[in-house]
């Protein structure tokens, strides 16, 4: 079923936006064989300032009082790298250009190389659900209303492939935002606001985090707020971007059960993809 099905039009398929130079990409651990809107989104302006370098993690801890800009950053960088390091689940709800939305929940331990997310894209120009679950090398796919899962092998499969490909340095874009931060503030005893660069993702797309689905050009240094817990765990990211038109993109993401065990398991019933997937 859904082996033998869904590959035409999943590779380099365009759509036409006012503020899009090729469109929005539907990445390839949201709706994997179904959707495939391959993009890099134009906005108004060229970079401005307030770009950041990468410090080294410092200690970190909530505090009511307001801190340096540095040392605000130097935290929420801890505490995003700490964050990531763990297993733990995700919440994504994201606007897109013209009209599209990106929404769904997932999982994810780094270490035991563990991933499952389920995602929902709208109002784009194939609109489309699916789930995958990746474990190691071993990749598996469902779409919305197919009854079975599909299996690919990882280690077949070409690292350009954006469709079927997964790089587990960073597959959410946690890691990339914790780079992409410049100014920083404490505006309370655990919540950082700030300015984080949309463009430091470069040819790989790391926003929304948790989906990556937008590549901007000449993006300005965005307004995004963050959210830690008693503990110092990242519980949300909220990045908001301003098209040409200027209808904000708002894009959030929640995160929960830091260094839970994740309940990730290969299905118990699936096929295997067929050869044409690997060419």
């Amino acid at each position: 079923m859904a082996a033998a099905t869904s590959s035409d039009g999943c590779r380099g398929s365009k759509a036409a936006a006012a503020d899009v130079l090729l469109a929005v990409m539907i990445k390839r651990h949201l709706i994997p064989f179904a959707v495939g809107l391959v993009g890099v989104v134009a906005f108004a302006t060229a970079c401005n300032a307030a770009g950041g370098t990468r410090p080294p993690a410092a200690a970190g801890s909530s505090s009511a009082a307001p801190s340096p800009t540095a040392d605000a950053r130097d935290d929420l960088v801890k505490a995003l790298q700490r964050s990531s390091a763990v297993a733990h689940t995700f919440s994504v709800r994201a606007d897109l250009p013209a009209g599209g939305r990106i929404k769904g929940t997932g999982a994810i331990d780094l270490k035991a190389k563990r991933f499952q997310t389920a995602m929902t894209a709208t109002g784009v120009r194939f609109p489309g659900a699916g789930s995958r679950i990746v474990i190691g090398t071993d990749s598996y796919h469902r779409e919305s209303g197919d009854d079975g899962w599909v299996h690919v092998d990882l280690k077949r499969v070409r690292p350009e492939d954006t469709l079927l490909a997964f790089d587990w340095t960073d597959p959410t874009g946690i890691k990339t935002i914790a780079g992409a931060i410049g100014r920083v503030e404490r505006t309370g005893p655990h919540t950082y606001t700030g300015r984080v660069d949309p463009d430091a993702g470069k040819t790989e797309p790391y926003l929304p985090v948790g989906a990556p689905a937008l590549i901007s050009i000449g993006m300005n240094m965005s307004p995004f707020t963050a959210t830690t817990d008693a503990e110092g765990w990242v519980t949300s990211i909220v990045v908001e971007l301003i098209p040409r038109d200027g209808k904000k993109l708002t894009m959030t993401t929640t995160m929960s059960g830091h260094g839970k065990p994740l309940a990730v398991k290969k299905p118990a019933r699936f096929d295997e993809a067929a050869e044409f997937y690997y060419s």
